[in-house]
């Protein structure tokens, strides 16, 4: 009995001990390209782990002129990221059917576009590392 309860101790610690780094926010990458979907934000193989970001995703955005040669394009509503980075050269693309959420924050640095026709939420407060502008259909920004 007291081994059992020992096996069964151990394995709660266990499990417990690595919910964190289930539900942590993770570092996810553009990479673009996948036949037939190029930019389609959707599609998982275009994604450094072969998922669709989702709010625990830090997401950035490079400069993918020299590889694929294929921005995002979100165009449909329910796209979320936990934060978005968008390296110099890069871009995303929010077209009139689409919508980002936001829940942390943005960073733009050098060249980088972000082009929202559609609808950009932002969860937090608006932090970028130069300036930012758009063309948002739908915006909203603030905590709730």
């Amino acid at each position: 009995m007291k081994s059992r309860l020992f096996v069964f101790a151990l394995f709660s610690a266990l499990i417990i001990s690595n919910v964190p780094s289930l539900i942590a926010q993770r570092v996810v990458f553009w990479k673009g390209g996948a036949p037939g979907m190029e930019s389609n934000w959707n599609c998982p193989k275009n994604w450094s782990n072969n998922r669709v970001p989702d709010a625990f995703a830090n997401v950035v955005i490079p400069d993918v002129s020299s590889r694929s040669r294929t921005y995002p394009v979100i165009d449909r509503v329910g796209a979320e990221v936990g934060s978005l980075s968008l390296e110099s050269g890069s871009a995303l693309l929010i077209l009139n059917s689409g919508s980002l959420e936001i829940h942390e924050n943005v960073e733009r640095i050098g060249s980088a576009k972000l082009d929202a026709r559609g609808k950009l939420i932002l969860k937090e407060e608006l932090a970028v590392a130069e300036d930012l502008s758009f063309n948002a259909f739908g915006f909203s920004s603030g905590k709730k």
